[in-house]
């Protein structure tokens, strides 16, 4: 396991679109190619990656963490926030607790950074490993989403 670094851009965006097609998503060439640019750029500045190499070659698991700015609230220190994304294992890779040790890593990473609110989405296969983190479903709100779309033109 190690901190990814820009070279891993590529590799690390392939992982994500096996995650994103895991959950029915379709993402496209021009996804991957904008998401490389993104990460590589990010990477290191306000974008926490972490990989594990595959030993044939290339990742067998990543995952990121996005560091924001957040208004305060009360009770809490922090004015960063992280969010998880994009912990995927190559399918050969699977089941040997890759993801686990990735998520460890990320939140030794926020932990250093005195960041104390985390967040993530899960797929259904994901979710067990997020509770023995010490993830929960909140359920003092509700979690909306609204997906804007660019203009056709």
């Amino acid at each position: 396991m190690r901190q990814a670094v820009a070279s891993d851009a590529a590799e690390i965006v392939h992982l994500g679109a096996l995650m994103y097609k895991a959950v029915g998503a379709k993402p496209t060439p021009q996804w991957a190619a904008d998401s490389t640019r993104t990460v590589r750029t990010r990477l290191g500045h306000d974008l926490i990656g972490v990989v594990i190499d595959a030993p044939e070659g290339g990742l067998a698991c990543c995952g990121l963490v996005n560091i924001g700015p957040r208004l305060p609230r009360p009770g809490a220190s922090s004015h960063e926030v992280a969010y998880v994304q994009w912990v995927s294992t190559a399918p050969q890779h699977q089941r040997k607790g890759y993801a686990r040790t990735v998520m460890a890593a990320l939140l030794k990473e926020t932990d250093a950074r005195g960041i104390e609110v985390v967040e993530l989405h899960s797929t259904p296969m994901g979710r067990d490993i997020y509770e023995e983190l010490g993830f929960f479903v909140k359920s003092d709100n509700i979690a909306m989403t609204h997906v804007r779309h660019r203009p056709q033109g």
